[in-house]
């Protein structure tokens, strides 16, 4: 059985992230546990409701859930000189899943951030790509995107907290300004 270490940015991406992997492929054939670095979420009390909801998901299916740190939001860790703020967020946090993967004897890695119809899709698969080559682990694409509206209406359903912006503090700054508008 091949084991995969999927990050995770919250329960509704997962839930899609996790049918698109199983479409076609048996649980015996590959084995997967959540992985969660996120300090990138925007506000401290926003980053605990992604993390509890993330960490019961992860109870109802009975899988692993491994985790770096606790509340860290630092906006300075990815922010780059060139403004470009989602690649060098991507990079943060698909890197410490890359080297946990290797470190911790998976086959692949991969992020339930390929789920969201809002991220830039090319961006993390780059991003992955190259993570891929330095730390020598495979990284599982897939279009996780399929099953977006049925995961999160799934776990919706379920009484999951459902989140209002992609996380980081511009994102949040982006949709106050749509409301109000």
């Amino acid at each position: 059985m091949k084991k995969l270490l999927l990050h995770i940015c919250c329960a509704p991406c997962s839930a899609s992230a996790l049918k698109s992997l199983y479409d076609g492929i048996s649980p015996q054939e590959l084995s997967a546990a959540f992985y969660w670095y996120n300090p990138n979420i925007w506000d401290e009390d926003e980053y605990n409701k992604r993390k509890e909801s993330a960490v019961r998901y992860a109870r109802e299916l009975n899988l692993d859930f491994f985790q770096e740190n606790d509340f860290v939001y630092d906006y300075a860790l990815w922010k780059e000189k060139s403004g470009e703020i989602c690649a060098n967020c991507y990079k943060l946090r698909l890197e410490k899943a890359a080297k946990f993967a290797k470190e911790n004897g998976f086959d692949y890695f991969s992020t339930s951030l390929l789920s969201s119809p809002y991220q830039k899709r090319d961006t993390i698969k780059q991003v992955a790509q190259n993570l891929s080559g330095v730390y020598k682990i495979e990284f599982l694409e897939r279009d996780f995107k399929k099953f977006f509206y049925e995961g999160k209406n799934e776990l919706r359903q379920k009484g999951y907290y459902m989140q209002k912006y992609c996380a980081c503090n511009k994102s949040f700054n982006q949709k106050s300004e749509k409301v109000k508008n």
